[in-house]
């Protein structure tokens, strides 16, 4: 799937680092505090969608204006008691240093925080398999796409060269309004159900792109 690519952008959540149950566990907290029913991660992958705003109000939370922003305060404080709680998915290091000797440029393009996304890379001791490390400037994992442009022009290569590898329907529409092609892994935040239902171009989990 990846024959002929010189370079591959990969996403974070749900594609190299093994975190639904973590985004799980947080809304969880959240639902159980406003006296709403908790969710399974069975049902978290069903209904997972961005904007984030549209799924809170999947699941029943309240996404008016002060509500909303009382969430994402919350959502933060919760994930940063957790974000090292995740591994990467297996094989994930020996994979990515596969493909560095394969001469191919990978990238990391994501929804987290910029400063999260730096610290976590550096936690897991990926850091160096990257060529550039994107992430966005709030916590509402919006601008993926705006970025995804930016880091576009930084390759400066042609497109059918590169390869976005994320975990979402919305990594599709990234790589669509890239103009370049997908691969999604039904192992991170969406079932398997959700993204055949996009997309021709689903895989297990990172071990099948060999």
């Amino acid at each position: 799937m990846i024959k002929n690519k010189k370079h591959i952008i990969f996403d974070w959540n749900g594609t190299l680092v093994d975190d639904a149950f973590v985004f799980v566990d947080i809304l969880n907290v959240l639902l159980v505090q406003r006296g709403l029913d908790e969710i399974d991660e069975k049902t978290y992958r069903d209904l997972f969608c961005f904007p984030i705003k549209n799924f809170y109000e999947k699941i029943g939370l309240d996404v008016s204006q002060k509500a909303f922003l009382e969430l994402k305060k919350m959502f933060v404080k919760e994930y940063n008691s957790r974000r090292y709680n995740p591994s990467l998915f297996p094989k994930t290091k020996n994979i990515l240093q596969s493909l560095v000797n394969k001469n191919l440029n990978l990238y990391l393009l994501s929804a987290s925080h910029q400063h999260v996304l730096n610290d976590l890379v550096e936690y897991y001791g990926i850091k160096d398999f990257f060529d550039h490390i994107s992430g966005v400037d709030n916590h509402i994992a919006d601008g993926k796409i705006n970025n995804g442009h930016r880091l576009l022009k930084k390759i400066s290569c042609r497109n059918k060269d590169l390869i976005l590898i994320g975990d979402t329907d919305h990594d599709l529409e990234v790589a669509n309004s890239l103009n370049i092609d997908c691969i999604l892994l039904s192992c991170g935040h969406q079932s398997t159900k959700r993204l055949k239902g996009v997309s021709n171009n689903v895989i297990k989990d990172l071990t099948c792109l060999f």
